[in-house]
């Protein structure tokens, strides 16, 4: 399959009215393409999503709305992706080559495999970006890196929409897509983790609460900054990275009497910190070693 020949756009079908669903099937509208039918299990929600798409029909059964479409995305809860499209698959309702593709981060294309029975092509399109609303998600995809895979029949049509939405490719492969959303999470979700846990140990410390952080955010830009200017491990910093074993002490004790909730999270990053100084050479083995029983699980509780 090929992408689509000079300005014709395909017919598009939504199934899955959340976030990812509404904010891409607005951004496919915008650029140029006709959203033929969007369904979901709340009729009501369908018909928002509708209304947001300009899309010419709605339904909460799916396969009344991708009968006819030449690309169908499957955008509800990762653990409905699969059920959903087997549910389709057996009403026939995927046309003769029409491109299936979800967008889940962490599950391959694999899980539409069912759609192959009635002669479809399928992927996977992950924006790489965090969505929190509609608003947000149609403002974050264009210029986002957007991971494709699949059936390398589908893959000329996913690169197009890639490019029609405003996104940059990156290709994986399916055995590697799990993996690559798993990095993913760590540097999104657990960096609202390490958000939390600075914001808890201020709040320990005195700070004002609605303050600490607009402190913080010169520091976390200031970090990210040097990341991208000098790379990892290069751009550690910080107490560990000097081999300042007093001051990790200091920290622990201190956790330990105001916060020892936080003590195992703090421990465990200074553990994984001491790596990444060894490997920037900052760091002398005398000083790794006292730092890496100190921050050990036998430290006294």
């Amino acid at each position: 399959m090929q992408a689509f020949p000079g300005k014709i756009k395909p017919a598009v079908a939504l199934i899955g009215c959340g976030t990812v669903g509404t904010a891409m099937g607005k951004l496919l509208v915008d650029a140029g393409y006709r959203i033929s039918g969007v369904a979901t299990g709340n009729l009501e929600t369908a018909r928002g999503a509708a209304e947001v798409t300009r899309s010419e029909k709605f339904s909460d059964c799916p396969w009344e709305v991708t009968r006819g479409a030449n690309v169908v995305f499957i955008t509800t809860p990762d653990d409905l992706i699969e059920s959903t499209c087997n549910r389709i698959s057996e009403h026939r309702g995927f046309e003769q080559d029409a491109v299936v593709i979800h967008c889940s981060g962490a599950l391959s294309s694999d899980i539409l495999s069912s759609a192959r029975d009635c002669g479809a092509v399928v992927a996977s399109l992950h924006p790489l970006q965090s969505f929190a609303s509609v608003d947000e998600a149609i403002a974050l995809v264009p210029g986002s890196y957007c991971t494709i895979e699949g059936d390398k029949v589908a893959l000329p049509v996913v690169r197009q929409v890639v490019q029609d939405l405003g996104g940059i490719l990156l290709e994986i492969t399916a055995e590697k897509k799990t993996l690559y959303h798993a990095g993913a999470v760590a540097a999104s979700n657990y960096l609202v983790t390490l958000m939390h846990l600075a914001l808890e140990l201020n709040e320990s410390a005195g700070l004002p609460g609605d303050i600490s952080f607009k402190a913080l955010l010169p520091l976390i830009k200031g970090t990210l900054s040097n990341i991208g200017a000098k790379g990892i491990p290069d751009a550690l910093t910080g107490p560990i990275g000097r081999g300042d074993v007093q001051t990790v002490a200091a920290h622990l004790k201190a956790l330990k009497k105001a916060a020892p909730e936080f003590l195992p999270l703090f421990r465990c990053l200074g553990l994984y910190t001491v790596d990444l100084a060894r490997a920037k050479g900052s760091l002398n083995k005398e000083a790794a070693d006292k730092l890496v029983a100190l921050l050990g699980p036998l430290w006294p509780a």
